[in-house]
């Protein structure tokens, strides 16, 4: 009979020394998860700091163009120049807008790349290259 209460205890101890390992193990993705998630969450508030900074320096940028279009408009002479005014100030703002959209867009797709980084340097083992799909632009 002691032979199978040994047996029993060893089976026992073998078992809670198992369960031990497995949550001890669990604990650790736990605590690497929670970590990876914290410099994610670090990342993306960055990203929306800069996009904001960026975001107020553009707005300050188009409200002086505003201004000065109004200086512009009040020292005009003769009728044809609110015209002439009007269409070089569009053309400005035109292009302005274009270059801003790009750097928004850039510094959205930066922000997007630093806040998966954490998650994807788990996910994907190093030395992994992963290919993009092409994506066709109209023209």
């Amino acid at each position: 009979m002691s032979d199978v209460s040994t047996s029993k205890r060893r089976f026992a101890e073998k078992s809670a020394a198992q369960t031990k390992g497995v949550f001890n193990k669990s604990g650790a993705a736990i605590t690497e998860g929670a970590r990876q998630a914290e410099q994610s969450a670090s990342a993306a508030m960055n990203g929306v700091r800069e996009c904001h900074l960026k975001v107020v320096g553009m707005v300050q940028e188009n409200t002086d163009a505003g201004f000065d279009l109004a200086r512009e408009l009040a020292s005009v002479q003769t009728p044809s120049e609110p015209v002439e005014v009007w269409n070089a100030w569009a053309r400005s703002a035109y292009n302005t807008l274009l270059e801003q959209t790009k750097e928004l867009s850039a510094l959205a797709q930066k922000a997007a790349t630093s806040t998966a980084q954490p998650l994807t340097n788990e996910l994907v083992p190093s030395g992994v290259v992963i290919k993009r799909k092409e994506t066709r632009t109209r023209a």
